[in-house]
């Protein structure tokens, strides 16, 4: 692998900590280094989705005390 890829790594946590979950990265990097613009796409792709399941876990707890303080009262 390219020092300017493990050095891009190395300076983006949670891009590393993805990696660390998703290991098949390392094989395809260590083959050709244009896939790391593909694991770039991938990882912002997954990024927002973890963010969109946040928001909808926050609603989902927002309805959910709603609904118990409707039953309380």
């Amino acid at each position: 692998m390219e020092l300017s890829i493990v050095l891009e790594i190395e300076k983006d946590a949670k891009l590393h900590e993805y990696l660390m979950h998703h290991s098949y990265w390392y094989r395809l990097l260590n083959r050709d280094q244009k896939n790391f613009e593909a694991l770039k796409k991938e990882y912002k792709t997954f990024k927002r989705n973890a963010n969109f399941d946040k928001v909808n876990n926050v609603v989902e707890n927002l309805e959910l005390v709603s609904n118990i303080m409707k039953i309380v009262e």
